[in-house]
């Protein structure tokens, strides 16, 4: 691949307050071959004036008309994606710094994957980098029980969002369920490599955690049955294993933020190492989430 077209998909609606980062994150990539679709769902807050003011700025196409959610809109942008490489970055979410459509190629040229995913940061809603997320390498034995991509630092060959969309049922779990059926079919891999800004704030959708269960657990439902899933204590700690693995790639990672800082590609700061080390290791919530599939 000689500087190969990468195509990101962006769908929007009502994100005035985070997606100029999103538009500055594409916009100051230093890959030279870039397309930014998105696809809004006629946002009433500003947004549509904020694309106005980038379009003639870099690549960017755009349009804001009625769609039936999340899911319509990312389908439309599959469509029209013309790149050899596709990228889906939700419009509250970021691309880490300004090497990462390089990488991103670069990765593809040296693997036969499909599918490719990084390791994310989380950034709080002032656009402070908070956390350094290394996710766990690809096992398809693991997905009945837990999410191992990062899904804004995700990747894919064209030719797997040319013939497969998202479940525009789903308004929580679109991305798991995506996950379990492309897993069936192409190969995925994980790369260790920060290449997304995985934004956290208080109106994102999963911060409605019974819903987004109750979507989840019944989406499962769909893809396995109840032999599918590895159980007790075998299972907590072949996970526990894992999440100290994750917990010493971050610190790692953190160290490695703050001793050689990249160029950001969005107007974001890092938060103190002693800030950013208390955050290492699994959430709560995530333990919840294991403990809940792990004894269903």
């Amino acid at each position: 691949m000689n500087d190969p077209l990468v195509s990101v998909v962006t769908p929007s609606y009502n994100q005035a307050d985070f997606i100029t980062d999103n538009l500055e994150s594409i916009k100051r990539q230093t890959h030279p071959n870039v397309e930014h679709l998105v696809i809004d769902g006629e946002s009433t807050d500003g947004t549509v004036d904020i694309l106005r003011r980038y379009e003639d700025k870099y690549d960017l196409v755009w349009r804001s008309e009625p769609d039936e959610g999340q899911s319509d809109a990312i389908n439309k942008g599959f469509e029209l994606a013309e790149g050899e490489i596709v990228g889906w970055l939700n419009s509250d979410d970021v691309y880490f710094d300004t090497g990462v459509l390089k990488r991103v190629c670069d990765h593809f040229a040296r693997t036969d994957a499909d599918i490719i995913y990084g390791d994310l940061a989380y950034i709080d809603g002032d656009s402070y980098v908070t956390e350094v997320d290394v996710r766990p390498d690809f096992d398809v034995s693991k997905l009945p029980y837990r999410i191992l991509i990062g899904q804004p630092a995700t990747f894919f060959r064209r030719e797997v969002v040319q013939d497969n969309r998202l479940d525009t049922t789903l308004n929580f779990g679109m991305d798991y369920d995506f996950w379990i059926r492309l897993s069936r079919h192409f190969e995925i891999r994980h790369v260790r490599d920060i290449l997304a800004g995985f934004r956290v704030h208080e109106l994102q959708k999963t911060e409605d955690e019974a819903a987004t269960a109750e979507e989840v657990e019944e989406m499962l439902k769909r893809h396995y049955d109840s032999t599918d899933f590895e159980r007790g204590l075998s299972m907590l700690a072949d996970n526990a294993w894992t999440e100290a693995d994750r917990a010493f790639a971050a610190l790692v990672a953190t160290y490695k933020l703050h001793r050689d800082p990249p160029i950001l590609a969005f107007n974001g700061e890092f938060a103190s190492f002693s800030e950013m080390l208390t955050n290492l290791g699994p959430s709560v919530r995530d333990i919840q989430k294991v403990l809940r599939r792990s004894w269903r």
